[in-house]
């Protein structure tokens, strides 16, 4: 099993264990940790000593070649075999920067390090520094634009680990090497791959939130940095933004990095859109063509089920209770009553008091003679 680990500090500690050392018998291990710890480096330099510049960085053209140094400190009490080579810088899916191990073949600007022999293996003395150089050799068809390699140096150790596996564990430091080929320049980031996930709160007079997943690729042919910013707008005018979103330090021509923002405050407006945009950020010192902000933005439902729950329970009542008032009113009237009337006002008669009879009184024939 091989295991490989960069580190991009540019100095490198190993402890005892990982470096395949063992304690001495009647040492404290405070002693043999001090004694037997591994710490190396990689360092610009110029071709009598180590310098500040931090990372190299040259122009050429398609067919041109460029020469420089790199040191190789050894910090340690002791020598240390190690192995000098040139390889491609990428990205990690978390969007670090990082080098190619000794053990994986190099693709890009690896290819173009040409040390004073292939892969060297150096024997550096203890607390001293070698200093070696080293050349770069564009080829004539290479592309316009940014192409990111780097030179490590690596401790081969080996180790046992648990369960009895023999391990050959790389450990490697490394110096970045940034070649800009000359021709047109295309800083170019796109926000690709934007999904949105709402969360409906639970009280209804609250508001949710929106996570956003999305992809920021680099489509151009420059090194960038970006500074995204997140957001969701509602359909009757609310706004909300995502904080503290990091920024991409440095991601290269070709590759991507995934992030996840999470926009707090959204409330349900039916339809919502989240925005995503990339401000670029510019390697320090270097000169780059306007462009951007680069962005995507997409709709998603945001739909309140909780008060839509309670409205449909309250209509549902109201109907109910309307049915029911218009249902009483179309009854019809009780057995007895006549039509028409009410029952004050049917005669007040009871049927076991017989009616009160009165003698009609009849005039005579000669008193109607008189009043005719």
């Amino acid at each position: 099993m091989v295991v490989g680990l960069i580190a991009m500090s540019g100095i490198l500690g190993i402890t005892p264990a990982s470096a395949g050392y063992k304690s001495d018998p009647g040492k404290s291990a405070a002693s043999a940790v001090k004694k037997h710890v591994a710490v190396f480096g990689t360092q610009t330099a110029t071709a009598t000593a180590p310098d500040s510049r931090g990372y190299f960085s040259f122009g050429a053209t398609p067919g041109g070649q460029v020469e420089d140094h790199i040191a190789i400190k050894n910090f340690s009490t002791f020598a240390l075999q190690l192995l000098i080579h040139g390889t491609d810088g990428v990205n990690t899916p978390q969007g670090g920067f990082a080098l190619l191990p000794p053990n994986q073949p190099a693709t890009g600007l690896g290819l173009w390090i040409y040390l004073p022999r292939n892969d060297i293996t150096l024997i550096v003395p203890a607390r001293s520094t070698d200093i070696i150089p080293f050349l770069v050799r564009v080829p004539s068809n290479a592309s316009p634009g940014d192409h990111v390699g780097g030179i490590t140096a690596t401790l081969e150790s080996f180790i046992t680990n648990s369960s009895g596996q023999h391990i050959r564990l790389l450990q490697s430091v490394g110096t970045r090497i940034f070649v800009r080929i000359s021709g047109p320049l295309h800083p170019k980031l796109a926000v690709q791959d934007l999904t949105v996930r709402y969360s409906d709160p639970i009280d209804p007079l609250s508001d949710g939130r929106a996570v956003l997943t999305y992809k920021v690729s680099n489509v151009g042919n420059v090194a960038l940095g970006g500074l995204p910013t997140a957001s969701v707008s509602g359909l009757l005018g609310s706004r909300s933004s995502a904080s503290h979103l990091p920024e991409i330090q440095l991601l290269l021509p070709g590759f991507s990095v995934h992030e996840t923002a999470v926009v707090t405050g959204v409330y349900p407006e039916l339809r919502e859109s989240a925005h995503v945009k990339v401000t670029r950020l510019i390697i320090p010192g270097s000169v780059q063509p306007a462009s951007g902000p680069f962005g995507a933005k997409e709709s998603f439902w945001a739909i309140p089920w909780v008060l839509l729950g309670i409205v449909l329970a309250i209509l549902v009542v109201l109907a109910y209770l309307i049915w029911r008032r218009r249902r009483r009113k179309r009854r019809p009237p009780s057995p007895g009553t006549p039509t028409g009337k009410s029952a004050s006002e049917a005669p007040n008669e009871s049927p076991d008091v017989p009616a009160k009879s009165e003698p009609v009184e009849v005039p005579a024939a000669a008193d109607r003679a008189e009043s005719n």
